[in-house]
């Protein structure tokens, strides 16, 4: 049995709803079986002993049952919410007394003979027919109870006035099976309670667990939002200082200070692409690739870290294609090799390629401390990390494998693990084979373009960013004008008549509840023309992350590098 304290929580009225509900689709099919079926076979087998007067008595009490169904069942679908529960219960009580006095008197009416063979007949159908019945009262053990007692008593009473032999014989079994099914449908009863208190447990359990959830994830979104924002203004504020530094022995200090930054971003960067996979944002979008030059850009990318450690990284890749979207290949890559690096310290990894019948399988292999059997499907889970107990952010969140397992599920690609404490692991995906005749040329971007073309409008309510990410833009060479809100701006676009800006850069999250969204809308309405825009976002919230890819709105996620945020205003605005 469930404890009193979760009864107690679990609303009783929801309960006697569920319990009723549950009787009367039970009821409906024992109503029309035994209307249809059950009482007329009590004509066919005793109309040779009957007199027609009682026939037409019989089949009068089945149309007024018939009747009672019908218009009880019919206000239940038809008006549900007429009554009350215990009214309903009440109303439902009426055919169920006709229908017991139906089966009650089937003796009166039927049996008129002492053959043994109509006597037993009639005790069995009785017997059978009331247990039949019961299982659906189960629901309302009193009514199994008042139900069963009327038919059975009313036999007894008719077969100890035609004074049958072994009356009492046959008293005392119907009292024995009358008291077996009382006792069987009691445990019915309790089973049947039990199995709808059970079932309301897993519902709150599940609404709990969904509140908790979304708690949680508002909670890291606000914190990740709190953080980006700051974090977004020293990202630009470092590299414009970087950008104008002249002094050499500053180099090592702004190289420090950016690899705190990056290590944070990335922390951050885990839980945007966590909050992006429960979003259920992500859409897989396959390109023709081909892998040898991709792991060659990897492999340089990861080559510098690796040296550090003092260990290598490896290819060993035949020119081969893959149909794969390249971000999420990427950030699966990204994922594995860093992983395999930051547990590797003697040796190092290496990337290999082998062709099945199912595809392409690429293995990423390291020599690093390996993980032992029992810890293989745990290292898949969020926040699980092995080897981190002093909570090393160099180590990350424990995010990693998570997001790997979940990007190869989203696009079916397996993901294998072998692994030996000690002596290395080796992560393994199979990626489908692509057709090297539709690879793509990459979109080489100019970094050195001048952006003086580039007219921009900036929307952000930090002040931090507001200056930072002006001063970068304007060291680009672009104009600027930086705005706290669309009001702001659209007052500014009104006062000056020639002014005609290209780009707008707005956050997502302004003042007084507004939103990144509107404020492109507001600004495209009073520039009377289309801007071409982007849309930064501090908030890693499934609900945010769902409104933007709504909108169809380029945007980005603080923290922004400068070096990205270059590479995609001059990608954008390439015509100029």
């Amino acid at each position: 049995m469930l404890t009193l304290d979760l009864e107690q929580k679990i609303n009783t009225e929801l309960i006697q709803k569920e319990s009723f509900s549950l009787y009367m689709k039970e009821m409906l099919r024992i109503y029309i079986g035994s209307i249809i079926v059950g009482l007329p076979l009590y004509y066919f087998i005793f109309k040779a002993q009957t007199s027609e007067n009682s026939i037409n008595i019989w089949f009068t009490l089945d149309a007024i049952l018939l009747v009672s169904v019908l218009v009880t069942f019919y206000l239940f679908y038809k008006y549900p919410a007429k009554f009350n529960p215990s009214s309903w219960v009440n109303l439902s009580d009426i055919p169920l007394l006709i229908f017991s006095a139906y089966i009650a008197s089937a003796p009166w009416l039927l049996l008129h003979s002492e053959t043994d063979i109509y006597l037993y007949t009639m005790l069995i159908m009785i017997i059978a027919l009331t247990g039949t019945i019961a299982h659906a009262l189960a629901y309302y053990f009193y009514r199994v109870v008042f139900f069963s007692i009327l038919p059975l008593l009313s036999l007894v009473i008719k077969l100890y006035m035609m004074e049958v032999d072994h009356g009492v014989d046959i008293y005392i079994a119907l009292i024995l099976v009358w008291t077996g099914l009382m006792a069987f449908f009691h445990g019915v009863n309790k089973s049947l309670i039990d199995a709808i208190f059970l079932k309301f447990e897993h519902v709150q359990a599940r609404a709990n667990a969904e509140r908790l959830n979304a708690e949680k994830s508002q909670f890291i979104a606000a914190a990740s939002h709190d953080i980006r924002q700051p974090l977004q203004a020293v990202n630009l504020i470092v590299n414009t200082l970087k950008s104008g530094n002249s002094n050499p022995k500053d180099d090592v200090l702004f190289e420090r200070l950016e690899s705190s930054v990056n290590s944070m971003s990335e922390l951050l960067n885990s839980l945007l692409d966590v909050s992006e996979l429960d979003a259920q944002v992500i859409i897989p979008k396959p390109q023709h690739l081909c892998l040898r030059t991709f792991l060659v850009k990897l492999q340089g990318e990861f080559e510098p870290l690796a040296k550090k450690k003092g260990i290598t990284v490896e290819l060993d890749v035949e020119d081969c294609t893959v149909l794969a979207d390249p971000v999420l290949l990427k950030q699966v890559l990204n994922n594995l090799v860093s992983n395999a690096i930051r547990y590797t310290n003697v040796g190092g990894v290496k990337l290999f390629v082998t062709k099945d019948s199912e595809g392409v399988k690429l293995s990423i292999k390291d020599t690093g401390v390996g993980i032992c059997v029992e810890d293989q499907e745990v290292i898949f889970l969020e926040f699980r990390q092995l080897h981190n107990p002093e909570r090393d952010q160099n180590k990350g969140l424990g995010l990693g494998l998570s997001i790997v397992k979940r990007l190869c599920e989203l696009q079916h690609w397996p993901l294998s693990l072998n692994s030996e404490l000690g002596t290395g692991s080796c992560f393994s995906i199979n990626i489908p084979e692509g057709d090297n005749k539709q690879v793509e040329v990459a979109d080489i971007v100019d970094m050195n373009k001048n952006l003086s073309a580039i007219d921009i409008i900036v929307i952000d309510d930090h002040e931090g960013i507001r200056f930072s990410l002006s001063h970068t833009l304007a060291n680009w060479g672009c104009k600027v004008r930086a705005f706290e809100s669309a009001e702001e701006a659209c007052r500014a676009i009104n006062g000056l008549p020639d002014w005609a800006p290209n780009l707008l850069i707005s956050d997502y999250r302004l003042r007084n509840h507004k939103t990144g969204i509107a404020a492109i809308k507001q600004v495209k309405l009073t520039l009377n023309y289309p801007i071409k825009s982007i849309l930064m976002s501090g908030d890693t919230s499934p609900e945010v992350i769902k409104a933007i890819e709504a909108e169809g709105v380029s945007w980005l996620h603080k923290p922004i590098k400068p070096a990205k945020l270059r590479v995609v205003i001059t990608r954008k605005m390439k015509d100029l």
